[in-house]
């Protein structure tokens, strides 16, 4: 962590002078002169993309201006085809971390230098670095519990396809590509709050961990998505990277982690008004408005806010 620029790991970093021109309403032009990026860890469902639909096409146009000078890195419970899909949309080939932390992927052309590591593994068009080796170790331990306790919740490829679709509200189509997990599956819920309490007693006792996202449980062996953003940084050689701003965006939870351990770390606004409880209390910012225009909002802050310190 010592060698990385970012001020959350060297404090008394000096950044270099940023011209940033703000439209009204947080709507940004995006004209940075000088090699501070911003290096962006963010949540989709909820954070980047809208929790009841889906959608982030207001986005678009914003991502395409803020590629070309920073990072955006989705740190995710989504399953790799979920992510690439996403990723094809908005023309970016940036690494990315799945199913809450469980592996890192790097392109195959990232421009980056990336250390060796003998678990890097190849799959499709990508190198991916795990963060657990137990992968469904924990279906069959878990199963045990249920049939123990009686426990009320199924796991996520056990719930019929129709049924799915409404939890999820995804197209039918979509709901194919979250079932493809390679690392753990997600539990639906279906007993009471106390007894979830009982549930999380007995996966800590066989050395689970539980994260709750806002939909479904996800159960690790510890692996999350803070360890993830962490291992990220140890593998990639930021040397010639220039300054950076570490930013971390999240809704959930399951963000936690992640929103403890960077620079800045932006709480999107929810419809459910969940608050989430973070031991940072500074360079916090919640957002105003919900997915997706909160994110853009949340990052424009920070760019805002940041041009008056350099």
């Amino acid at each position: 962590m010592k060698k990385k620029k970012s001020r959350y790991f060297i404090n008394e970093l000096k950044q270099k002078k940023v011209s940033i021109y703000l439209k009204p309403q947080y709507d940004i032009a995006l004209k940075v002169y000088t090699k501070m990026k911003l290096l962006l860890f963010s949540d989709l469902d909820g954070t980047f993309m809208n929790h009841d639909d889906y959608s982030f096409d207001s986005l678009k146009e914003y991502i395409s201006k803020l590629k070309n000078n920073h990072l955006i890195i989705f740190n995710t419970s989504k399953t790799f085809p979920e992510v690439i899909k996403i990723k094809k949309s908005l023309n970016i080939n940036f690494p990315f971390i799945i199913e809450n932390g469980a592996c890192i992927f790097f392109p195959e052309d990232f421009k980056m230098k990336v250390f060796k590591n003998d678990n890097f593994f190849k799959h499709e068009n990508y190198i991916g670095f795990p963060m657990t080796s137990k992968t469904f170790f924990w279906k069959k331990k878990i199963i045990e519990i249920r049939k123990i306790y009686n426990f009320k919740f199924k796991f996520y490829n056990e719930i019929d396809h129709e049924k799915l679709r409404k939890i999820t509200q995804l197209k039918s189509e979509d709901v194919q590509d979250s079932k493809k997990r390679l690392f753990g599956e997600p539990v639906f819920w279906m007993d009471t709050k106390e007894r979830l309490s009982k549930f999380n007693e007995e996966i800590n006792s066989i050395g689970g961990k539980i994260n709750i996202g806002g939909r479904f449980i996800h159960i690790t062996d510890g692996y999350n998505k803070g360890l993830a953003v962490k291992k990220f940084f140890d593998l990639v050689d930021f040397q010639n990277f220039g300054n950076y701003i570490s930013v971390s965006l999240g809704d959930s939870q399951n963000d936690v982690s992640m929103l403890e351990i960077t620079d800045y770390s932006c709480i999107i606004k929810t419809q459910k008004k969940k608050k989430l409880d973070l031991k940072k209390k500074k360079k916090l910012y919640h957002s105003n408005d919900i997915a997706p225009n909160g994110w853009k909002e949340s990052i424009n802050f920070i760019i805002n806010k940041e041009k008056i310190n350099f």
